[in-house]
């Protein structure tokens, strides 16, 4: 299948399925897709456009994660800022991938990452993918809560105010689950995803000018280091755990169903992905280029912890703490709304004050989980790094292409695409292992340590 042919034939599942159309051809089909119908019905309101699905995953994207990848170039050297741009041409090209995937059945649109995997691999991929989906998603907002919590600390204490790291996190979780809990879609949320981006986008221009105006050489610089910066070309050993950390910044393939669900004209789903990349790609490089430029082997995760005390770093730093307490939702939803359709918590099913109620039940749950994870291991960077190797190389690099392949069949692709394949996945394989001894060996340094 070419991509013009698999995109038109995209487009034109779009128009049957928006339009109510199903094909069944057994009992299995017909139970199966009325349990699509009852989530499109809890999930999916195309009534959203291109332009706010742009925000939902530049707001998911950018922000903490900008924070991190200084770091993530001095783990492998300069070589790190070509992995940039590359992940981001993959991820488009996954994500491609992964709507064909969402239409391989005609008539029929596969409403979430779940389905679309158990569509291929039946009840083990769905609940595989479930669980993946809500590691993502959750160790997503763990860092967020992280970075959140140990920066609002970091502010007091230059106010000569202490404030306690776990009450901070706490904090943070309880305003995080205020949104989560009342909003119960990705449509409802892509004002506060727009405020989010644009927060987002300012924190990573202050990062980059400000790294740059106060390196290493300033008389402000704190904390005080024993030697100038030295900067890498390539180092090989840190390739692929960096390639499982870019992954994160990348891997949201689990709410692409949501967001082109939502959005009124499917059929622009492909061209808004690689401008939401491109985009997300670009305010990368601007904070990991200046990071690493200016710190050098020096960098830490966060990147705020390398910067002096100045009032624009400061205002920074309250914007992305602002931007994650808006961005936690999207993600959560996404994680949610799989976990939700899983236990049959849909009003179709159980009617709409139970399923109100259950709703913030799970939900205060889930928060309730993800603020104790946060405040057992407290440690940004390792975090993001475990995440990353657990669950973003497999949501990233080989969830996507199993299914297109298995869905179409391996006779019907180009053998191109059936290389690209096949070279995705055991990329993601080595990102995946490679980066997981990786990250247990950080955390476990982190632990013994008392800091990150």
């Amino acid at each position: 299948m070419s991509f013009a042919k698999a995109s038109s034939d995209s487009v034109g599942n779009d128009a049957k399925v928006t339009t109510g159309s199903v094909s069944l051809t057994d009992s299995t089909e017909t139970q199966e897709a009325g349990t699509n119908e009852r989530f499109l019905e809890h999930a999916v309101k195309r009534t959203g456009s291109w332009v706010g699905a742009v925000f939902n995953i530049m707001c998911i994207s950018i922000g903490t994660g900008s924070m991190n990848l200084p770091a993530v170039v001095k783990r492998c050297g300069w070589f790190g800022i070509i992995l940039f741009v590359l992940m981001a041409v993959i991820g488009w090209y996954v994500g491609v991938l992964f709507k064909r995937a969402m239409y391989a059945r005609p008539g029929r649109r596969l409403s979430s990452f779940a389905f679309v995997t158990r569509e291929a691999f039946g009840v083990v991929g769905y609940w595989f993918a479930t669980i993946i989906t809500y590691l993502y998603c959750c160790g997503t907002v763990i860092s967020w809560i992280i970075v959140s919590g140990t920066q609002i600390t970091r502010l007091l204490g230059f106010a000569h105010a202490h404030l306690d790291e776990k009450i901070s996190m706490t904090i943070i979780a309880v305003v995080m689950w205020i949104p989560f809990t009342v909003l119960k879609t990705l449509n409802e949320i892509t004002i506060s995803s727009v405020f989010g981006v644009l927060t987002a986008m300012f924190t990573v221009i202050v990062l980059g000018v400000t790294s740059i105006q106060h390196k290493y050489t300033d008389t402000y610089y704190s904390p005080d280091f024993d030697h100038p910066p030295t900067h890498t070309f390539i180092i090989g050993a840190g390739i692929p755990s960096a390639l499982a950390s870019i992954s994160f910044m990348y891997a949201g393939a689990v709410a692409f169903p949501h967001l082109e669900g939502n959005m009124k004209r499917p059929q622009q789903f492909g061209w808004m992905l690689f401008l939401a990349n491109f985009l997300v790609c670009g305010a990368y490089l601007t904070s990991s280029v200046t990071g690493y430029m200016a710190f050098g082997d020096q960098t830490v995760s966060p990147i705020l912890n390398n910067l002096p005390n100045l009032p624009i770093v400061n205002a920074a730093t309250i914007l992305i703490i602002i931007h994650v307490v808006f961005a936690a939702p999207i993600m959560l939803v996404s994680a949610n709304l799989e976990l939700e359709l899983a236990f049959g918590v849909m009003p179709g099913i159980i009617g709409k004050r139970k399923e109100l109620f259950w709703r913030i039940i799970m939900r205060t749950v889930t928060m309730g989980i993800l603020l104790a994870i946060s405040i057992a291991i407290p440690y940004f960077g390792q975090v993001i790094d475990l995440v990353s190797a657990i669950s973003t190389t497999v949501v990233f690099f080989m969830v996507p292409v199993f299914c297109y392949v298995k869905l179409f069949g391996w006779r019907k692709i180009p053998k191109y695409e059936l290389f690209i394949c096949f070279l995705l996945a055991a990329i993601g394989a080595v990102a995946c292992v490679w980066g997981l001894i990786d990250a247990i060996k950080s955390l476990k340094k982190a632990i013994e340590q008392g800091h990150g």
